[in-house]
């Protein structure tokens, strides 16, 4: 029996949200698990004392985001159990994944030598015409794409790295093991952002247009020999697979 938390009309937050969020803290809790059949929109309307609109806009969310499945004649269904991922190290969560035994494969997209554009430019604090190691790649576990890295590499510092090395490794484990170079600082930046048609197609979200992800900015600051340098990576993270907690050890 899904437990129902109030409407707060108060709070200037859509009732359709609220409510999204009300069904998904079920699921967090087990109330709700994979294979539960969820209550008639009008008994939801009931019990949320919404209108059907509402209930449907949150279903609709739902079903994007991979939390329920619409069966057409049977019913709404719990999809699967919400997935948790740390990012106290976001680039080593294809390690933490292994570590847990489940399967990953890295799919390396592009990887090249280029000049960067402007903006990246200016983050690595970059000469005119410097050249930076670009690498795009996409990992799967859970059965599908679930996040997508854009690296951008000081190429003097990483030189060219071979495809087999990077499908096979976290970018953590390649940057440290470069000789010379010691990690000193980090900066991540976690947002909405409403991704393009390509990384809509390479997360299997097609037909979401409008689809919000997160989007994590890491900004590594490095000494390599005598100099500071910059790493910059994007990540592009599913949400149909999961959420992605930050978590910290004081001890």
């Amino acid at each position: 029996m899904i437990e129902a938390s109030k409407i707060n009309r108060n709070l200037k937050v859509p009732y359709y949200y609220q409510l999204y969020e009300s069904i998904i803290e079920n699921i967090e809790n087990n109330i709700l698990v994979e294979g539960d059949k969820l209550a008639a929109e009008m008994e939801l309307c009931e019990q949320y004392g919404v209108s059907r609109i509402t209930v449907r806009q949150a279903l609709k969310e739902l079903e994007l985001n991979g939390f329920i499945v619409r069966e057409r004649g049977r019913g709404t269904f719990v999809r699967r159990k919400i997935e948790t991922h740390s990012l106290q190290k976001v680039s080593s969560i294809v390690d933490e994944l292994r570590r847990e035994g489940i399967k990953t494969e890295n799919k390396i997209l592009v990887n090249k030598a280029v000049i960067p554009e402007e903006r990246v430019k200016k983050i690595l604090n970059l000469n005119s015409g410097e050249q930076i190691l670009f690498v795009k790649r996409l990992i799967f576990a859970y059965g599908g794409p679930l996040y997508i890295t854009k690296a951008y590499l000081p190429y003097r510092i990483t030189g060219k790295i071979s495809t087999r090395v990077l499908r096979e490794n976290s970018f953590t484990n390649i940057i440290t093991d470069i000789p010379a170079l010691k990690l000193i600082h980090s900066k991540r930046i976690l947002e909405p952002a409403v991704p393009d048609a390509e990384i809509l197609e390479l997360l299997c979200l097609r037909g979401s247009a409008k689809k919000v992800i997160h989007y994590l900015q890491t900004i590594w600051t490095a000494r390599y020999a005598q100099e500071t340098v910059t790493l910059y990576f994007e990540e592009y993270f599913n949400p149909t697979k999961g959420k992605f907690v930050f978590e910290k050890n004081y001890e």
